[in-house]
């Protein structure tokens, strides 16, 4: 065997180990993107609820307390005082809450 035969024979083994090394990353490839997929279809539905009960009872709180403070501001002799009260003991009950998951 000549020499140019043996590097032939060299590049063709190359060659062959390149081939059957893109194939393997082709099927992981296909694999990672089927799970990802397959996970993307599983936590949608449970995501969508979620995002839809977070943003009702976002909402819910929100008139909860602008009534309040609209309450509150009708009792006090100064206009917009009930919404600083509301406005505070909002941002307390926060500060706390987020204190609390802080130590946690």
């Amino acid at each position: 065997m000549s020499f140019f035969g043996s590097v032939l024979a060299f590049v063709e083994g190359v060659k062959s180990a390149i081939d059957a090394s893109s194939a393997s990353q082709g099927f992981i490839s296909d694999a990672i993107s089927d799970g990802i997929e397959n996970a993307f279809k599983r936590i949608k539905k449970p995501l969508e609820r979620s995002i839809m009960k977070i943003t009702l009872v976002s909402v819910s709180v929100f008139f909860i307390f602008w009534g309040a403070a609209l309450f509150l501001d009708n009792f006090v002799p100064y206009h917009g005082l009930g919404f600083v009260v509301v406005g505070t003991i909002l941002g307390i009950i926060v500060l706390v809450v987020f204190q609390e998951r802080e130590t946690e």
